[in-house]
């Protein structure tokens, strides 16, 4: 399926609560292309990228990663065995050919794309942007559906939203996220995952003041009965990613650790 230009997309068959409908797996250029996150370890998902490639008339002369989660990297191990294509990401992930580093330029099918370093979903996650196009394919710092889970130690709120504002700064045209459909209005998804994220702050201050000092506590104040239960572990992680920057902004404290769960309160200013 066309997505962008001279960009296709191609689903793996690996849904869940976490991954939407799939994986996407992006397909940049026709007769040389980079295949960008293969996906997991899926041989009929790998057939498939074959397929679709071989359908243009092309060959895979490359393969590019945003991340190294276990729905987005393992299949480029295979699909190098099968290609000889080599593999590019971000300098730390290991068995890599080439090593990316922010800004680095990356070229297949005669176009440039730049590599852009955008840590906070993951320490070692990358963007790809195409600059005449203003085409961002953004891995799982956007979502085509819902927000994006922020699970410390590998996740960083402070981060993520760094690199979200960054990514405002390009004004891409489209986005292509990790998961789900395109995203035809970038501008109004980054600015709504920011203002999320501080609508999310807030709550969890005003649990943290109601006395709520666990993470579960603080999900079951904030999320009330608008959470399935086997979602519950996720929200704490993305409730711990919270604490945890405002924990470093001296915002909140955790209390010494004499429970089985940590626990954090409010800073209190001094007088």
């Amino acid at each position: 399926m066309q997505v962008a230009p001279e960009v296709r997309c191609v689903v793996a068959p690996n849904q869940s609560p976490m991954t939407g409908p799939g994986t996407n797996t992006y397909l940049v250029g026709r007769r040389e292309v980079a295949v960008v996150d293969p996906g997991p370890d899926d041989a009929r998902h790998l057939d498939a990228i074959l397929a679709a490639v071989a359908e243009s008339g092309g060959r895979v002369a490359q393969i590019w990663l945003t991340h190294s989660h276990i729905d987005h990297l393992p299949g480029a191990w295979p699909l190098r065995e099968r290609t000889g294509a080599p593999v590019s990401g971000w300098r730390t992930i290991a068995g890599i050919d080439r090593a990316l580093g922010d800004g680095d330029s990356v070229v297949v099918d005669g176009r440039s794309w730049t590599a852009w370093h955008t840590p906070g979903h993951a320490a070692d996650h990358l963007v790809f942007w195409q600059a005449e196009d203003r085409t961002l394919i953004a891995g799982d710092l956007v979502s085509g559906f819902g927000t994006v889970v922020i699970s410390p130690p590998g996740g960083d709120l402070l981060d993520y939203l760094s690199s979200l504002r960054r990514m405002l700064t390009l004004d891409p045209a489209v986005m292509l996220p990790g998961h789900w459909d395109p995203i035809l209005d970038p501008r109004a998804r980054l600015e709504e995952y920011i203002a999320h994220r501080g609508d999310r702050e807030r709550q969890i201050l005003d649990a943290l003041a109601a006395g709520r000092e666990t993470t579960r506590a603080i999900v079951e104040h904030v999320y009330a009965d608008t959470i399935v239960p086997e979602l519950v572990p996720v929200a704490q992680r993305s409730v711990l990613a919270h604490l945890l920057k405002l924990q470093r902004e001296g915002r909140v404290e955790s209390l010494p650790a004499d429970a089985s769960e940590p626990h954090y309160r409010l800073v209190r200013p001094p007088g």
